[in-house]
């Protein structure tokens, strides 16, 4: 029997019949030798339950996913969510209704045929909601979501200081990352897209130590900072800004399984990627989809 790695894209407590472990996503759990565990997600709903998995009949289900690895069998847990609608509100353009539902950890907009979602991690309690030009737009404290009714697109922003003047969307954002980043960014709302006019990047790094640069380039990779990830790469590699933003698709997170093999998550999918460094820079990256 392969080696099971076991990760968690949520906080929870890990129980084998002898021993239990805390797990979040920054961490990963080794398990040999072990017939069943018992899973207790650190944050209730109605949905989301403690349950168990057995090991040694390991299947693709709505609370984990299975992949067969050279090495190993990784153990994905997915999130899962309550969603009992608290409110709706529409919006009509051309005199068609667009309709918003926000619940405890969940937004939906439905317009004619088709209808979006997304999960949010935020509190989503106080909102207001509002339309520019074909664009409808769900504002939170720090969060802003808004929809293409032309393309049916959904766009996330997130920032401490949030304008939004006319057609133009100003941020500001703290993030929480190795480098302490400023995001500042500004975006112009047009018939049917969403321009970027400018976008900075202040810094207060620390020093790190080397084997942390590919934990360091997905990070730069996630909010779309290339000029920081492309200066983590070796010079033989020879990859522009415009290609780093295409190489793995819109990252929207990626849980480390070691210093140098992450799984790595996009709109598009997810995918086990493999770095290999020398003296602090990347030379080399492996990228394999998972299905």
């Amino acid at each position: 029997m392969k080696k099971i790695i076991l990760k968690s894209a949520y906080p929870c407590l890990i129980k084998t019949d002898e021993i239990s472990y805390e797990l979040d996503e920054n961490d990963k759990l080794e398990i040999e030798d072990e017939d069943r565990i018992f899973v207790y997600p650190a944050v209730y709903s109605r949905h989301n339950i403690p349950f168990y998995i057995n090991l040694n009949n390991l299947q693709n289900t709505s609370r984990y996913s299975v992949y067969d690895m050279e090495d190993f069998t990784l153990l994905l847990l997915n999130t899962d969510n309550d969603l009992v609608v608290t409110n709706t509100e529409n919006l009509f353009f051309n005199g068609e209704k667009c309709e918003i539902a926000v619940t405890k950890n969940e937004i939906k907009f439905a317009f004619k045929n088709y209808c979006v979602s997304y999960n949010c991690l935020h509190d989503t309690s106080n909102y207001k909601i509002f339309k520019t030009g074909n664009f409808a737009c769900l504002e939170f404290q720090h969060d802003l979501y808004v929809f293409n009714t032309l393309n049916s697109h959904l766009s996330h922003f997130e920032g401490e200081d949030i304008e939004f003047e006319k057609n133009t969307l100003s941020l500001n954002s703290k993030l929480d990352d190795c480098e302490n980043r400023i995001k500042k960014a500004t975006f112009k709302f047009l018939d049917d897209k969403i321009n970027v006019e400018s976008l900075s990047f202040d810094y207060n790094s620390g020093n790190f130590a080397e084997e942390l640069s590919p934990y360091r380039f997905l990070e730069a990779i996630k909010v779309k900072d290339y000029r920081f990830a492309k200066n983590l790469l070796d010079e033989r590699l020879k990859i522009n800004e415009e290609n780093l933003s295409r190489f793995l698709g819109n990252v929207v997170g990626f849980l480390p399984l070691s210093t140098d093999d992450f799984i790595v998550i996009s709109e598009s999918g997810k995918n086990f990627v493999r770095f290999e460094t020398k003296n602090g820079q990347i030379v080399d990256i492996s990228v394999d989809k998972l299905v």
